[in-house]
């Protein structure tokens, strides 16, 4: 067991990395707390004070990615964005690449958590961040902002989950995934 004290939220990020190896490697059904204690070389009592149930843990993996594909929007919009095709092209691309970064375990954690109302609740609350931060990024570029509603936005994420976990599948390569989400949205946003 490891005997170096680490501040809580990097003993937190060390969990949520090691966790994330345990998916990549031998797959969700061999994720439990005990495992991931074990993997990261902490007692059980540490894991489960950090996310008390299996469902916990996996939830906060998967916010965990998710924070990393909205940091990753923010930033690179806060850069480079001055059209509506640089936005679009912006928000497609983050979208698809964090997908494709956090590897076949985003879809894997998503599928192991599917039946739980907990995890509804998670993807919902999450769903409605992003349209918060794309109706600010994208709104601002177009005629009429009030286009940019809510519903239209659910679908375009909804678009940009499903190509993006066909990119992760390799079904389609990470390019046609960004194209295809772009056109999508810039045909939406220009009606």
């Amino acid at each position: 067991m490891s005997n170096r004290r680490m501040p809580r939220e990097e003993r937190r990020r060390q969990l949520l990395e090691t966790a994330a190896t345990v998916i990549r490697t031998e797959g969700t059904d061999a994720l439990t707390l005990a495992r991931l204690a074990e993997q990261a070389g902490v007692t059980k009592p540490i894991a489960y004070e950090h996310f008390g149930t299996r469902a916990g843990l996996l939830i906060a993996l998967y916010r965990h990615f998710d924070e990393q594909q909205s940091e990753a929007v923010h930033a690179a919009l806060a850069e480079t964005a001055r059209t509506l095709d640089d936005a679009v092209a912006i928000v497609a691309a983050a979208y698809v690449d964090c997908v494709l970064q956090a590897g076949p375990e985003y879809g894997a954690i998503a599928a192991a958590l599917s039946a739980s109302e907990e995890m509804s609740d998670v993807r919902q609350t999450l769903r409605e961040g992003y349209v918060d931060l794309y109706q600010a990024a994208l709104a601002r570029f177009v005629l009429d902002p009030a286009a940019v509603s809510r519903p239209l936005l659910l679908g375009l994420i909804a678009a940009a989950d499903g190509l993006s976990e066909a990119a992760a599948a390799e079904r389609m390569s990470r390019d046609e995934a960004v194209d295809a989400l772009s056109r999508i949205m810039l045909g939406a946003l220009r009606d």
